[in-house]
């Protein structure tokens, strides 16, 4: 997953905050919402199927894109890795993982998608 801990941090650091981002538009309200939960996290929301009519679960991971960060990085003055790090999403980080999603390690699973250390 990609973790933002470090962007609210520098945001906090500047003085500038949530706020200052909706007022100067920086980024959208959704983009801020994924970045406040990180990408790579699995979200399950409701998709209507076409042929039936009917809502249905899905899962997808979410994202933000590389001109969100660019915006984010030129408005704070900053690099990417000043704002965002990367974490594997491996049973080795599990401990580290929960405490950022505020999950159990059996929740995990169901959050990020795992993977075996290499």
């Amino acid at each position: 997953m990609i973790y933002y801990g470090k962007l609210f941090i520098l945001m906090k650091e500047q003085g500038k905050n949530q706020t200052h981002i909706r007022e100067q538009k920086i980024i959208g309200q959704e983009t801020l919402r994924k970045l406040k939960m990180g990408t790579g996290i699995l979200e399950e929301y409701d998709y209507k199927n076409p042929e039936t009519k009917l809502l249905e679960k899905k899962t997808r991971e979410n994202s933000v894109d590389t001109k969100s960060i660019e915006s984010l990085c030129i408005w704070l003055n900053c690099q990417p890795s000043d704002i965002m790090e990367v974490i594997s999403n491996t049973w080795d980080n599990a401990d580290i993982l929960c405490e950022i999603l505020k999950c159990t390690r059996e929740e995990l699973p169901q959050r990020v998608p795992m993977e075996e250390q290499k």
